[in-house]
């Protein structure tokens, strides 16, 4: 789970980190907590970077919390769950925020418990609602069927494990935008697994293959060096 956090007071980004640092179960990996201080440094990774959940206080000295909630909703096609935490509390910021897309809306002080119990309810709706709403999509001439977990070419089954479905998915889901190889690792691979680059880069080989990423059949899937990939539609070769 990979958050991001936005508040211009270094304190209260400490205190919301320690809080969330207790959201996993044991036995779960830790969250990946990304902390901000400035709403440009957030929008820079935000074109860039791939997060589940954003925490964004309000008022900040550049770019607003509001402001970044509205640009998610405009400009990502599959925008982050988000809450805003604030001390902005008056009944028409609560309604403002809600109407722009806020998930959730929460006071300061907040109380730890309470925001982890909103954190929890947001993730569990937000991942409820995807789940409802992308059930069959369709790429091209490929189609990911999440109930039975297939990908299907023409209507032919492709043999793929559950982790090469689910990393196919998010490759597709995400098209054009550059995903980090530590956002890869942490969605897909538990921390015992993670020992060396080499189970990405097998899994990525596989997926070029089986799925015929090729600019023939209308995709390139770019290697970011040092960073991650990329996948793209382009215009296949026989248009």
């Amino acid at each position: 789970m990979r958050v991001a956090i936005l508040d211009d007071e270094p304190a209260e980004l400490r205190r919301v980190e320690q809080t969330l640092q207790q959201m996993p179960e044991p036995g779960e990996p830790a969250w990946s907590l990304h902390s901000f201080e400035r709403g440009e440094d957030l929008l820079r990774q935000l074109r860039r970077e791939t997060y589940d959940l954003l925490i964004l206080d309000w008022q900040l000295p550049d770019i607003s919390g509001l402001a970044l909630l509205r640009w998610t909703r405009e400009h990502m096609e599959s925008p982050p769950a988000t809450i805003m935490l604030t001390s902005r509390d008056g009944e028409a910021d609560i309604v403002q925020a809600l109407n722009a897309g806020a998930d959730d809306y929460v006071s300061k002080p907040f109380r730890p418990n309470e925001l982890k119990a909103r954190v929890a309810a947001v993730l569990r709706r937000h991942s409820q609602q995807r789940s409802a709403a992308t059930e069959v999509l369709n790429f091209n001439d490929l189609v990911f069927d999440d109930a039975e977990l297939t990908v299907t070419r023409d209507g032919v089954p492709i043999g793929m494990t559950e982790r090469e479905y689910r990393l196919a998915r998010c490759l597709f889901t995400n098209l054009g935008r550059p995903l980090s190889r530590e956002y890869l690792y942490s969605r897909f691979w538990s921390h015992e697994e993670m020992v060396s680059s080499r189970p990405l880069d097998t899994h990525i080989y596989r997926l070029r293959n089986k799925l015929g990423l090729t600019v023939e059949r209308g995709w390139q899937l770019l290697t970011i060096y040092g960073y991650g990939y990329r996948l793209e539609s382009v215009a296949s070769a026989t248009e």
